[in-house]
């Protein structure tokens, strides 16, 4: 793994391409100051050219010299919680030092610390930031496997590193140029909708619809989380001010004869009742069908009887397979 390592890190230092796995699938990448080789990378995938790709470092002070400056709420509650690992955050740039593909003709820059050994190996060889957008052409299907590469895509790329990825999962992203900040995608992270409510509050100039603002004026205390996405096991969770609480349970009955009981288990260890709930996050998937649709319908009853937020809305229809 070594050589392979060292090799990657030529190419890329020479204007190459390299495949390599991450934490969430594998992706395909080139220095971000290679400027043929970022137009070489959109090539080969198709991607359109005002669509921004992601870009993966090893560090915040890396992202920093980049980025306009990371102010304290998002280091506090998005970057301290979950870097490294699955969540893309995108942030004003600085536009002078990012080419105009890579940001999509935009203004922002989503970065994103993977939480794998490989991938930050590389990056920290390198020692600049590497594109990161998944390992196929535009709209194909994302490559979570080796075996999910497309033997085309690969014949055009310069390296292929060997090694898996962990999470199997996309991303979540999130956009923290716009106040309140806003979910782009959801992915294998699952961020508190209070995180969201409590920059609303904190910036009460941001215009969401008269529905979801009047469910979002009491105080921030504390998320639900519901997951049901598993055959084996139902969890819940409750963050309350930053901290997690959480209770599993094997599945013996019905996935819907198991969550209301676990969740009014776990309110009672904390002294809270339902009406202290300020949000509720659930997991639309990928998993199982049948058990991604019953959290759902708890989620959805919950928010709209306590009238408040679920995965930041009013209501949660979607399920991801």
């Amino acid at each position: 793994m070594e050589q392979q390592l060292k090799e990657a890190i030529r190419i890329l230092r020479e204007g190459g391409i390299v495949i390599f796995p991450t934490d969430t699938a594998f992706g395909v990448g080139c220095r971000i100051d290679a400027g043929k080789a970022v137009k070489r990378l959109f090539a080969i995938r198709n991607r359109p050219e005002t669509q921004a790709t992601p870009v993966l470092i090893d560090t915040v002070k890396m992202a920093q010299d980049y980025v306009e400056p990371i102010s304290q709420s998002v280091i506090d509650k998005l970057i301290e919680p979950y870097w490294p690992g699955a969540l893309t955050i995108v942030l004003p740039c600085q536009e002078e030092k990012v080419p105009s593909l890579v940001r999509g003709g935009g203004k922002t820059l989503g970065v994103r610390i993977p939480n794998h050994k490989t991938t930050r190996a590389i990056i920290r060889g390198l020692g600049i930031p590497v594109l990161g957008p998944s390992a196929n052409f535009h709209g194909e299907e994302t490559p979570y496997r080796r075996h999910d590469l497309d033997p085309e895509f690969v014949k055009k790329v310069d390296f292929v590193v060997q090694g898996e990825c962990t999470v199997k999962a996309a991303s979540t992203v999130i956009d923290c140029s716009v106040k309140p900040w806003r979910i782009i995608r959801r992915g294998a992270v699952s961020v508190p909708a209070v995180i969201l409510v409590s920059e609303e509050r904190a910036h009460p100039e941001s215009q969401w619809d008269a529905g979801q603002a009047s469910m979002t004026k009491r105080t921030a205390i504390s998320t639900l989380l519901i997951d049901t996405s598993s055959n084996k096991e139902v969890t819940v969770a409750l963050v309350v001010n930053g901290k997690r609480y959480e209770e599993r349970q094997e599945i013996g009955v019905k996935k819907a004869q198991v969550v209301l009981p676990l969740i009014d288990k776990l309110l009672k260890k904390r002294k809270l009742s339902l009406k202290d709930i300020t949000g509720i996050e659930v997991n639309t998937g990928p998993g199982s069908f049948t058990g991604l649709r019953v959290g759902i319908s708890i989620a959805n009853t919950l928010a709209w009887t306590l009238k408040i937020p679920v995965n930041g809305k009013e209501q949660v229809v979607a399920i991801y397979d």
